[in-house]
């Protein structure tokens, strides 16, 4: 038969619980801390059941013409995107793979710096060309989606694409003559510096973003076969943007929308438009895919930083396979040997930039006399 508890058998159950309760609480903190892998310093191991899970820092990018700075003359978006699987950017060969990567990331740059120096801010179609880096080659404005084809175009020929000893793509020693002469030509050598770093750091790339500078950068494909790293050939990109807190580098990548393709966890298109398109749509520098990757310490030949899953399995890879090739890691270059993951090391930076200028105190007093 139930029998109702009395109040007396309550509070014996409830001093009981209190005394239990106090009992256990008074063992766990008196147990001493051990050497537990998941532990929260200072505690026990009883006590550390669940891990101590570190929250990612929140993003702090920092991008090319952020805060307001992108010229509406005419790179609404920051660091343009345009895309190289257009026009006949291919290589005669049979193999007809795209090649003009490294001509377009060139115009990538070139086109915002043309722009941040634009002082008008009339935005195509209308004519208001104000800055001399990027020329009009028809009867259109400089910042015409018009203009693109035959920019780089104009560059390939410039560059070598396609015409050094019959080898694919761009070569790298060939980037900074070729443009301290455009530079010369348009009588802007005093106006601008452009400067090559192999194996560039991470601090360094910061300290260009940072400062508007306009970059491109060489990305290299590296495969460990066991005993050796082997150089598959190489790709260059052009620099939108860096977030220094959790080390991400966001890209615009000639032969990549990996944002709008939903295949990079971070990225922005700053002006929203159909996914998928045509090569054409970034002809318009207000449609960009700002694609965005982790930067981990590099090791072997090549660049000291790496881009993370940049390319996860080979399959990425084969449009640039011996294309690109950097003279200095000729000794690496062989076949692919089977590896499902390839790294993607920065190997060189091209910086191109406006001139800083230096007013000597001796200059300014001799002057003065």
């Amino acid at each position: 038969m139930f029998r109702k508890p009395n109040c007396a058998s309550i509070r014996r159950q409830r001093a009981w619980f209190v005394i239990v309760s106090l009992s256990a609480l008074l063992a766990l903190v008196a147990i001493p801390s051990g050497s537990v892998v998941w532990a929260t310093p200072q505690q026990s191991p009883w006590r550390q059941t669940i891990p101590t899970l570190t929250p990612t820092p929140i993003p702090s990018w920092v991008w090319i013409g952020q805060a307001g700075a992108n010229p509406l003359d005419y790179a609404p978006s920051g660091m343009p995107d345009f895309d190289q699987r257009q026009s006949e950017w291919r290589d005669p060969a049979p193999a007809g793979v795209w090649t003009h990567c490294g001509s377009v990331a060139v115009a990538n740059v070139l086109w915002w710096l043309d722009s941040r120096s634009e002082p008008g801010s009339t935005p195509p179609p209308q004519v208001s060309d104000g800055c001399e880096l990027v020329p009009s080659f028809g009867d259109w404005d400089d910042h015409d989606a018009q203009n693109v084809v035959p920019l780089v175009n104009d560059l390939a020929t410039r560059l070598g694409t396609n015409q050094t000893g019959g080898a694919r793509g761009t070569d790298v020693d060939m980037m900074l003559p070729a443009l301290q002469t455009y530079l010369a030509e348009k009588s802007l050598q005093n106006a601008y510096k452009v400067t090559l770093t192999a194996s560039p750091s991470f601090d360094q790339l910061l300290s260009w973003v940072q400062s508007g500078k306009g970059v491109v950068l060489l990305l290299g494909f590296w495969e460990w076969q066991g005993d050796r790293w082997v150089y598959l050939g190489a790709h260059y990109v052009a620099v939108a943007g860096i977030e220094p807190v959790n080390r991400y580098l966001a890209l615009s990548d000639p032969f990549r929308d990996a944002w709008e393709a939903r295949e990079a966890v971070l990225g922005r298109s700053p002006v929203s438009h159909l996914y998928p398109h045509d090569a054409e749509m970034h002809n318009d520098a207000q449609y960009v895919s700002h694609d965005a990757y982790h930067m981990l310490t590099a090791e072997g030949p090549g660049g000291a930083v790496a881009l993370q899953s940049y390319v996860p399995a080979f399959a990425g890879v084969p449009n640039f396979v011996r294309q690109n090739m950097a003279q200095a890691f000729e000794p690496y270059l062989d076949d692919y040997g089977g590896s499902p993951v390839i790294t993607t090391k920065i190997d060189y930076a091209l910086v191109l930039a406006p001139a800083s200028y230096t007013l000597y105190l001796p200059v300014i007093l001799k002057g003065a006399r």
